[in-house]
């Protein structure tokens, strides 16, 4: 099936305006589905002012405060589930 576009009655600045927005949508949603950032547990552990130790990490992990993630037989945590975790953590600042 073959499908045909006549324009007519129409400029190409016009054309491009009614482009413009359905190209910001698709250019925001590429852009949202960039992967998540991964953080080591040395990386994550600097994110905290004071900044934390390793041993603490793990602590809270254990306790759920904070969710790790294993690929590969490494940890790694997501930067954004950590930024979210600062809520629970008021003591500590990012």
């Amino acid at each position: 099936m073959q499908s045909n576009l006549i324009l007519q009655g129409i400029s190409v600045e016009e054309f491009v305006e009614l482009l413009r927005p359905m190209v910001q949508q698709e250019v925001k949603q590429v852009k949202n589905s960039e992967p998540e950032k991964l953080l080591s547990p040395a990386e994550t552990c600097k994110m905290f002012q004071p900044s934390i130790s390793k041993v603490t990490l793990a602590a809270w992990t254990a306790k759920g405060l904070l969710q790790d993630h294993r690929i590969g037989g490494r940890v790694y945590f997501k930067e954004s589930e950590i930024l979210a975790g600062l809520t629970t953590l008021k003591k500590y600042k990012h």
